[in-house]
């Protein structure tokens, strides 16, 4: 079973990027609070998360960097290729499913 729940907060303004004609991405990190006594103050691990289609829309629609997300989906690891040709291994969380745990993000204000 590959399954995983989240909450944290949007490391990086969200970004929606086309793929083709039809498919939308969002790449981003969430930073997940750690339980910790140390008193270093508080700890986080920074998970990479990736968003396609409808659930990138709704992110990118109503959060922003800061902004405080539940998200339940799936672990999935890839490889690829960089500009030095390296091959890079990646892990990253695949959101299915996004919660607003927070007010959307200020509308511009025109005028």
């Amino acid at each position: 079973m590959n399954q995983i729940g989240l909450v944290g907060r949007l490391v990086r303004e969200v970004e929606l990027k086309k793929i083709g004609e039809d498919r939308v991405v969002i790449n981003n990190t969430l930073a997940v609070a750690k339980r910790s006594k140390k008193e270093n103050g508080p700890q986080a691990d920074f998970i990479p998360i990736v968003a396609w289609g409808n659930v990138a829309k709704l992110i990118q629609l109503y959060c922003e960097k800061g902004h405080m997300i539940g998200v339940t989906g799936r672990i999935q690891s890839r490889s690829y290729i960089n500009k030095e040709e390296e091959t890079i291994f990646t892990v990253e969380m695949v959101v299915e499913e996004v919660y607003f745990l927070q007010n959307k993000k200020a509308e511009p204000i025109t005028g």
